[in-house]
């Protein structure tokens, strides 16, 4: 999962697990892996598509860039950095750098503070002290997401959903970011509008040179928005590659599922594969989608195969 140029971020076997408590003592009898040794890159001024069904653990790796939850194992390096051994204070610097927009807009924002007020707090962390022009970078930021300079005064809830999630946008280039994680930034909100944030998104990598990292369900979003796409289940990147070869030549059994759901009005150039009955795996270290693969083999059962180089800069974790 190699990029032409230097990452600006670069995650390599990244592992956060939850522990299942059980009994009256509340014993820690299981884990959930929610991210199982996760390995991605996103290179300068690109958008890196992280997808997948919901709970294989997207939003989890999110937090974990932020810091907002700790890594159990791994490293992420941004700029060249490693990032997991900062302290707090350390990274407090480096949190300007990255900063998130969230799945709901409503929720992000504080329902007391104006936006104006918002925004200003990014406005005074990047270092803008002078109230005047506090107000002139508040203002600059509205009109960079398409809202208006009169609605800094006016709260959250006087705002439809499209125009809280400007507010956010808005509020995470406050401090002038290289890295946005954009963790389902449209699924909440009208399909009218989704197309415009996206488009507003596009706009804004062009104009400040932004890297995103693009969570999503969303294929059609994501074949519009991302140049690479990492295709997650249960905690593990099945299948990376470039964005046109993932759409153009799908090699994991679970990407051709995920495609096969996308709704199309067009004839698919493939045929999704067919329906098989569910069996279970030979043993626990054996592939996880093995009871839902319908190409499964004998072997699948016995060790969870390792990724394998199947073209350009693209990988896939299959036997098959």
């Amino acid at each position: 999962m190699t990029h032409p140029t230097a990452p600006i971020l670069n995650v390599r076997e990244l592992k956060k697990y939850f522990p299942v408590r059980r009994g009256f003592l509340k014993r820690v009898d299981d884990h959930v892996r929610a991210v199982d040794g996760v390995d991605l890159s996103i290179a300068p001024h690109q958008t890196l598509g992280l997808v997948g069904e919901s709970g294989c653990g997207k939003s989890t790796v999110a937090r974990l860039i932020m810091r907002l939850l700790e890594p159990d194992e791994g490293t992420i390096q941004f700029d060249n950095q490693e990032i997991t051994r900062l302290s707090e204070r350390q990274f407090k610097t480096m949190r300007k750098e990255i900063q998130m927009i969230f799945q709901d807009p409503y929720s992000s924002l504080n329902p007391r503070m104006t936006v104006a007020q918002s925004i200003a707090d990014g406005v005074r962390i990047a270092g803008i002290r002078n109230k005047t022009d506090q107000r002139e970078r508040v203002r600059e930021l509205l009109e960079m997401v398409g809202m208006p300079a009169a609605s800094a005064g006016r709260y959250p809830h006087e705002f439809s959903g499209g125009q809280r999630q400007r507010v956010g946008i808005a509020r995470a280039l406050s401090v002038a970011p290289r890295l946005l994680l954009c963790d389902e930034p449209i699924s909440a909100l009208d399909v009218s509008i989704q197309a415009q944030i996206i488009n507003l998104l596009k706009d804004l990598q062009q104009s400040l040179g932004l890297s995103y990292l693009f969570i999503s369900h969303d294929l059609n979003v994501v074949s519009y928005i991302c140049d690479h796409v990492c295709v997650m289940y249960r905690g593990r990147i099945v299948e990376s590659a470039p964005a046109d070869t993932l759409f153009d030549d799908p090699r994991h059994p679970y990407t051709l599922k995920l495609l096969a759901a996308v709704p199309d009005i067009n004839e698919p150039a493939w045929s999704p594969p067919p329906e098989k009955e569910i069996r279970q795996p030979a043993a626990a270290d054996g592939c996880p989608y093995s009871i839902h693969c319908p190409d499964t083999r004998v072997t699948c059962g016995d060790q969870d195969p390792d990724m394998v180089q199947v073209g350009p800069d693209h990988y896939v974790r299959c036997r098959t």
